[in-house]
């Protein structure tokens, strides 16, 4: 992957000097605790069952070059169905909530729950 302008993986930062006073540099990265970008896995809910490529194109909030090259990672990654109740979400997304739960509030939770342990296991 290419790091390029990201501050915790391409920078470095002075710790102070050797023994014979020339500076000393460490990754960022080595100073604190982070994941490392290439382990991150990307999973979610959405009340629509858009892929995130095609929603990202949708939503228009990234710049079309950086879609262009965003695009082929994210045209695999479906989001998990979500919970729909109408009285917390806006009433223009209830014609394209087509990926929703069905149940009672605490049967859509406990879904929520099987969905984050299945993601651990399968991403761990």
């Amino acid at each position: 992957a290419d790091y390029v302008g990201s501050l915790t993986q391409a920078s470095t930062i002075r710790i102070g000097a050797d023994e014979n006073g020339q500076d000393v540099f460490v990754p960022f990265s080595h100073l604190l605790p982070m994941a490392e970008p290439n382990d991150i896995k990307i999973g979610g809910w959405d009340i629509n069952d858009c892929n995130l490529g095609d929603a990202m194109e949708r939503s228009q909030v990234f710049e079309y070059d950086l879609q262009r090259q965003l695009y082929p990672f994210m045209k695999d990654i479906v989001p998990l169905p979500s919970i729909y109740l109408p009285d917390f979400i806006a009433s223009n997304q209830k014609t394209r909530a087509n990926n929703t739960l069905k149940g009672t509030k605490k049967e859509m939770l406990e879904q929520l729950r099987v969905d984050i342990r299945n993601f651990k296991k399968t991403n761990a």
